[in-house]
C-alpha cells in the first residue's frame, strides 16, 4: 500500500500474556462474524477428569495466581498436546493448554476460561466501534522478550529466551525511522515500571524514550512523534497498580489504561483525525486459544536448536482504531511485523526494500483498513454498561515473577556497562518481592534516564 497522506501519526499499545478467546472470543456470541469460541466449543484433555471445556467466569485477579507457563517448551506442550522432543502431530490440535497449567499445579480449567463482553467494557466498546483483527498471532511460540522483539526489530534474531540484552546494537525500527528523517519513542509509564525496550536503544537512547506523562501531554499539544510505542505499567506503586495484565495483575485495571490511552489521542481533534492506534497483546501467557498458529510464509534465516521460526504463535487480542476505519471485523493474518512494517511503509517506503528481513519485509501490513475518505466521529459512552467495581489487590508484597526478575537483569546490565559506580550499589540477588523489583528499577532508570 502507499503511504496514507491522513496518517501523520501511528500508536501502538503493547499489552502482556492475554489470548484472543480468553479476552475477546465470546464476543461471537453478538458477532458471529468474530472467529471467537461459544461457551462448549473446545475441550482440553486433563489428568484423571473429563475433559475441559470452554466456559466463561474469568476472574479479573486472583485467578491465575500460578503464572501459566509460556516458555518455548510449555507453549509447544499447550499447541501439541505433547512435551517437547517426542513426537508430535503435524498440526497443532491446540489441546494442552489445561494439561500444561495442572502440572504446574494451577486449576487446570482456569486457563479455559473467558470473559463475557460486557466485563471489559472499553476493549468491547473499542472493538465493537472499530476492526477487531482476529487473526493476529504472537510472531514466536514463546514469552514476552522475543515477541516484542519481533515488534521493534521484525525478527528475534533466533532467540527464544528471556535473555534481557542480545538485542543491543541491533537496527530497531527507531534507529530506521531516525534515519529516515523521521521521529519514534517508547513510552513506558513511570521509572519504578520500566520498560521492556531499555536495551534495545543503548545507543543515543534519551531521544528515544519519554514517560507517560509526556505522553499525555505530547498528545493534547499535538507533538507526538510519527511512531510511539506505549508500555502500561507493570508494578503495583503507591496508589497506582500494574495495568499490564500479565497475571495475576488486575485485569480490569488494564481496561481501564485502554481507556486512558484512547482518550489520550481523542484528546486533540488534529491528532486524532491523523492518527492510527493499534491496541495488542505481546503473547497468550499460557492462556487457552482454539485458532491454530499458521506456519510462517518467509522465514528470516535465523533459528535455533529448539525451533526452526516456521510457525507463529498463539492467536492473541489486536484492535485497529483510526476515525479512518469502519467498525468490523478483518481475518487477514497478522503477526507482531506487522507494527514496523506497517510504520515502514507509511514513514520510509515499501517494506519489500526498506526492512532489513524477510518477516518483515513480506508482513501483512494495516493501511489497508483505512478505508473510510472523511474521519468517522464516534462518541463512546464507556460507563453506559459499567463493569462491577473491583478493587485491585497489591501484588507488591508477592514473590517476583520471572517477567520482572528479567527486567531487573536487563536494567543491571545496562548500569554495568554505562555506570559501573551506581550497578555496584545494586545486586539483582537481593530482589525477592514486586517491591523490591520496582525499588530497583526505578533507582537504576534514574541514573540511566536522568
Amino acid at each position: 500500500m502507499p503511504a496514507n497522506d491522513k496518517i501523520r501519526h501511528i500508536v501502538v499499545l503493547m499489552m502482556e500474556n492475554r489470548s484472543f478467546d480468553h479476552m475477546l472470543g465470546l464476543m461471537k456470541q453478538t458477532n458471529p462474524l468474530i472467529r471467537g469460541v461459544n461457551v462448549n466449543d473446545y475441550t482440553n484433555p486433563i489428568t484423571g477428569l473429563p475433559p475441559l471445556p470452554v466456559t466463561d467466569g474469568a476472574q479479573y485477579q486472583g485467578m491465575l495466581v500460578i503464572d501459566p507457563g509460556h516458555d518455548f517448551t510449555d507453549v509447544f506442550y499447550q499447541m501439541y498436546g505433547v512435551p517437547y522432543g517426542t513426537a508430535a502431530p503435524s498440526e497443532p490440535a491446540m489441546n494442552g493448554f489445561a494439561r500444561s497449567y495442572q502440572q504446574l499445579g494451577g486449576n487446570p480449567g482456569d486457563i479455559m476460561r473467558c470473559f463475557r463482553p460486557e466485563e471489559l467494557p472499553v476493549l468491547n466498546a473499542l472493538a465493537s466501534n472499530y476492526t477487531i483483527c482476529d487473526q493476529w498471532f504472537s510472531s514466536v511460540p514463546g514469552p514476552t522478550l522475543p515477541n516484542r522483539a519481533f515488534a521493534h526489530f521484525g525478527t528475534s534474531f533466533g532467540r527464544l529466551d528471556m535473555s534481557p540484552d542480545y538485542f543491543r546494537a541491533k537496527p530497531s525500527i527507531y534507529q530506521r525511522m531516525k534515519r529516515a528523517g523521521q521521529t519514534a519513542k517508547i513510552y513506558y509509564y513511570a521509572r519504578w515500571s520500566g520498560t521492556q525496550g531499555l536495551t534495545f536503544l543503548l545507543s543515543d537512547q534519551r531521544n528515544y524514550f519519554g514517560l507517560w506523562g509526556d505522553f499525555l501531554d505530547d498528545c493534547k499539544n499535538n507533538r507526538l512523534p510519527d511512531y510511539s510505542f506505549i508500555e502500561p505499567p507493570y508494578y503495583d506503586n503507591g496508589p497506582s497498580v500494574a495495568a499490564d495484565q500479565h497475571p495475576d495483575h488486575n485485569v480490569r485495571a488494564g481496561d481501564n489504561f485502554l481507556r486512558q490511552v484512547y482518550e489520550a489521542v481523542r484528546s486533540n481533534n488534529d491528532l486524532w483525525n491523523s492518527t492510527l492506534l493499534m491496541i495488542v497483546w505481546d503473547e497468550h501467557g499460557g492462556i487457552f486459544d482454539h485458532e491454530i498458529p499458521p506456519m510462517v510464509g518467509h522465514p528470516d534465516g535465523f533459528t535455533a536448536p529448539a525451533f526452526q521460526f516456521d510457525r507463529l504463535g498463539v492467536r492473541v487480542p489486536a484492535i485497529a482504531i483510526s476515525p479512518y476505519i469502519p467498525a468490523g471485523v478483518d481475518h487477514t493474518v497478522y503477526e507482531h511485523t506487522s507494527l514496523p512494517a506497517t510504520v515502514t511503509e507509511q514513514f520510509i517506503g515499501d517494506p519489500g526494500s526498506n526492512s532489513p528481513y524477510a518477516r518483515e519485509q513480506y508482513a501483512n501490513t494495516l493501511l489497508h483498513l483505512l478505508t473510510l475518505p472523511e474521519p468517522r466521529q464516534v462518541d463512546i459512552d464507556f460507563d453506559a454498561k459499567p463493569a462491577a467495581a473491583v478493587q485491585p489487590v497489591s501484588t507488591a508484597d508477592k514473590d517476583v515473577s520471572k517477567l520482572h526478575l528479567d527486567q531487573v537483569n536487563e536494567v543491571h546490565g545496562v548500569l554495568k556497562r554505562n555506570h559501573p559506580d551506581v550497578a555496584r550499589g545494586l545486586d539483582p540477588s537481593t530482589v525477592k518481592t514486586e517491591a523490591d523489583a520496582s525499588k530497583f528499577i526505578a533507582t537504576g532508570l534514574a541514573a540511566i534516564h536522568p
